[in-house]
């Protein structure tokens, strides 16, 4: 009986395993690499920073206003988005900018929510389920912060050159 029961179990489908873990630089090098490659070529000079633990910012030449792919370990979520860091005059006048945009904005980004936010900072962004960092995770991911800066970028290159 016992070689039986060894043999069945052996031939029963095993549940799927999830897919491999990523540590958090190898998460955010493939989110860099991929989105890169899925942003129009004109798109792909943008630069890119680390931030303490599971944090990656993005910008094309003002670091201040940047995307941001954030993981909230105790939430369980990977936020991805548009922050306002600069001064609280910029900040503020960037949320009334995109504020009179939001149709325009949910039309590419359906979940974006857009508010003021820690330290007189504000941020356009939207979360997603992260309960750990995988390939599953980095693909959405990518996808996502692809779509912000194809939908975004035209808007805060409009913003930065009415600041000038």
């Amino acid at each position: 009986m016992r070689a039986y029961d060894e043999q069945s179990r052996g031939s029963q489908a095993s549940p799927a395993e999830p897919p491999p873990l990523l540590g958090p630089s190898d998460f955010f090098a493939e989110l860099r690499k991929g989105v890169k490659a899925r942003l129009p070529a004109d798109m792909r000079g943008f630069r890119t920073t680390r931030g303490r633990g599971r944090l990656m910012k993005l910008h094309f030449g003002e670091p201040a206003f940047h995307y941001e792919a954030w993981h909230h370990t105790g939430a369980g979520r990977l936020e991805v988005g548009l922050h306002f860091e600069g001064s609280a005059a910029e900040n503020d006048a960037a949320l009334h900018f995109f504020r009179a945009r939001m149709v325009e904005v949910k039309a590419g980004l359906p979940r974006a929510e857009l508010e003021p936010w820690d330290r007189g900072w504000s941020r356009l962004y939207e979360t997603m389920p992260a309960a750990r960092l995988d390939d599953v995770v980095v693909r959405e991911a990518v996808s996502c912060m692809a779509a912000y800066i194809v939908t975004l970028q035209p808007l805060l290159d409009q913003f930065l050159r009415s600041r000038e």
